[in-house]
């Protein structure tokens, strides 16, 4: 049988089921053979290589058999359409995530002393925050490689001033098929809080990168905020999908509350708020002797050691703090209020004062329960305790 006339160009073709051969070239304009109108429509459509897309010329050939037109539709519907398929483009991806538990412990002594792996570690002015994290390289949403470290913060606030530093660390990484990427910093203060990094933005994970955070906060007379310091990571590699994680830090808290009638009593600072300082007096001071032995009975008298085992909490209220005061001394004989005073524990302004059936008073030097108060307003504004804090009482 002759071929299909393509001009200067040979025909393309194939065999069909049965032995047909099929043959086209474009982009003439003519059907030379009885191919059903539905099959020709969809050859029309485009189901044939690019290069032969629009109107088709074909000529069937079939040795003995006739080729039905459902078997060339099984052709040009399978054949052709392979020819033209692509595989689909391979995905590549970054999938991060740093420790999913960090607990919080609170130390005595310097923060990053005793800073532990997935641990906040805090005292009234300093943090030391230890997370683990990973990266992994994802083909395809499976990961083929990953990359392992810790990001070490250590932050120190001032209770007199409304700017402070931290320093962090993101530590030296465990590759494995995970090289080239990339990681950037972003840190934010929270309302009223600004902060400035410093970081090689960019860096590749492998060795160790330090950087640093300067905060500066902004807080209104007789006001205070809170927050915690928000960190984000930012991990790159070329061709693939950006990955990253966030995570806070402790919240902390800046006021500016020590105000007298006129002007202030103590410089704005800051303190992180969930750590519960600690108020000490001595029974060898003979300055406050007498307050020393009577907090120490009282502690170990009431039930559930108000002060010792559990915190006081401030109360600033004058109203209630003279409510507190009256429950607990409007009865006791004061045979010399020239001479002595009664003392009560827990103290009248704290949360836990006023109520006789779990507290204790005593009559004793004025001038020792005078100091002792003293002392005790001195420690509210050295550790910025304020209205609602916890805090301890230790008697030495």
């Amino acid at each position: 049988m002759a071929r299909a006339r393509c001009g200067a160009a040979m025909p393309t073709e194939r065999t069909a089921m049965g032995g047909a051969v099929v043959r086209w070239c474009g982009p003439d304009v003519r059907r030379t053979t009885a191919v059903p109108d539905a099959l020709y429509a969809v050859v029309r459509r485009g189901a044939v290589p690019p290069s032969t897309r629009g109107h088709i010329r074909m000529r069937i050939s079939a040795p003995r058999k006739a080729v039905s037109g459902a078997a060339l539709g099984a052709l040009l519907l399978t054949g052709m359409s392979a020819a033209t398929a692509q595989a689909a483009p391979e995905k590549y991806s970054i999938a991060a995530a740093q420790a999913p538990a960090v607990k919080t412990v609170y130390a005595n002594t310097a923060a990053a002393a005793s800073c532990k792996f997935n641990t906040i570690t805090i005292t009234r002015t300093s943090m030391c925050m230890d997370v683990g994290a990973r990266i992994d390289l994802l083909k395809n949403g499976k990961p083929f490689g990953s990359a392992t470290f810790e990001i070490k913060h250590a932050m120190t606030l001032k209770t007199n001033k409304l700017k402070w530093a931290e320093s962090f660390t993101v530590g030296k990484a465990k590759l494995v098929n995970a090289g080239g990427i990339s990681v950037n910093v972003s840190v934010g203060g929270g309302k009223g809080v600004k902060t400035a990094v410093k970081f090689p933005q960019g860096s590749t994970l492998g060795s160790a990168h330090k950087g640093t955070v300067g905060y500066a906060a902004s807080v209104g007379k007789k006001k205070q905020l809170a927050s915690p310091a928000s960190y984000r990571f930012t991990f790159t590699k070329p061709g693939y999908t950006i990955g990253g994680f966030t995570y806070n830090s402790a919240k902390y808290r800046c006021d500016d509350t020590f105000w007298g009638t006129k002007k202030r009593t103590k410089n704005p600072g800051c303190v992180f708020p969930s750590y519960s300082p600690v108020f000490t007096l001595s029974r060898s001071d003979a300055k406050v002797k007498q307050s020393a032995n009577h907090i120490l009975d009282a502690q170990r008298k009431i039930a559930g050691h108000p002060g010792a085992s559990a915190p006081l909490h401030r109360i600033t209220n004058e109203k209630t703090i003279n409510a507190h005061r009256k429950a607990m001394c409007a009865k006791v004989h004061n045979p010399d209020p020239k001479k002595y005073d009664c003392d009560e524990y827990p103290f009248a302004a704290s949360k836990e004062g006023g109520n006789p059936a779990r507290g204790s008073t005593r009559i004793i030097f004025l001038g020792d329960n005078r100091s002792a108060g003293a002392r005790l307003g001195g420690f509210y504004k050295t550790q910025r305790v304020l209205n609602g804090d916890g805090y301890y009482v230790r008697i030495k």
